[in-house]
């Protein structure tokens, strides 16, 4: 995902169902799959050489079933970081125009990306989004729909919520620190933290009552976020 957590429109009708599996449009290597494995042990190798990485609590993503990963967004290279070491195939959005771009297009439309048209509230993205997730994939999201630069948590966008609200998914929280940093300073310290996945829709209800609202949701999402990272990191949710 380049930035966004994807299109907000609370009017996308109705997914198709329970069992629907990615469109063919949507190609992805399934978890586990041996290429998928294998080139993730080799971006980990990379990016062992640019940092010193630390993972903690990953044992805490649910082996199986759809899954809404949220993680704070600090630079560019966040996704191909978490990418390495979360232990799921984890599909990211992304402009619609690297679907053409030489060689990255391939590996986005390869592993698995949901297309977003920018500038513009892209339903069939929601739609291919949640149908990922309804073919039991975990899909990630940066709620903030921005990337910070480390100088503290944005308030969340909405859009989270409405793919939480839809498709039912647990969230898993993932914190990310450091990666601000790199190429910029010789192996900075990067630390991955996994939360313990939770339902978003019943917390809010919880905190706010019964019907929250998206961005209330999203919030709620943002602050078990905010609880896995340093004070210094939590901005707006400190």
């Amino acid at each position: 995902m380049t930035g966004r957590t994807g299109p907000e429109t609370p009017d996308l009708p109705a997914s198709s169902g329970k069992g629907a599996t990615p469109p063919p449009s949507l190609p992805a290597l399934r978890d586990g799959h041996p290429v998928y494995v294998a080139s993730q042990m080799l971006v980990r190798a990379v990016l062992h050489s640019l940092a010193d990485v630390t993972v903690v609590g990953a044992h805490s993503c649910p082996h199986r079933g759809p899954v809404i990963m949220a993680s704070n967004h600090l630079s560019y290279v966040d996704i191909p970081f978490i990418g390495a070491w979360a232990p799921r195939n984890t599909i990211y959005f992304s402009k619609s125009e690297v679907r053409r771009w030489p060689f990255f297009g391939w590996i986005a439309y390869t592993y698995g990306t949901v297309f977003v048209r920018r500038g513009e509230a892209d339903r069939q993205a929601v739609r291919d989004s949640l149908a990922f997730l309804m073919g039991e994939r975990m899909v990630g999201v940066f709620p903030e729909g921005h990337r910070s630069h480390g100088k503290g948590l944005l308030q969340a966008q909405p859009g989270v919520a409405l793919l939480a609200q839809r498709s039912r998914a647990p969230v898993w929280p993932v914190a990310i620190t450091g990666t601000e940093h790199v190429f910029k300073q010789a192996r900075p310290k990067i630390l991955m933290r996994g939360g313990e996945p939770f339902d978003p829709m019943a917390v809010a209800a919880a905190e706010y009552g019964p019907r929250p609202n998206h961005q209330q949701v999203a919030d709620t999402i943002m602050k078990r976020i905010a609880a896995l990272l340093p004070e210094q990191y939590r901005g707006i949710y400190g």
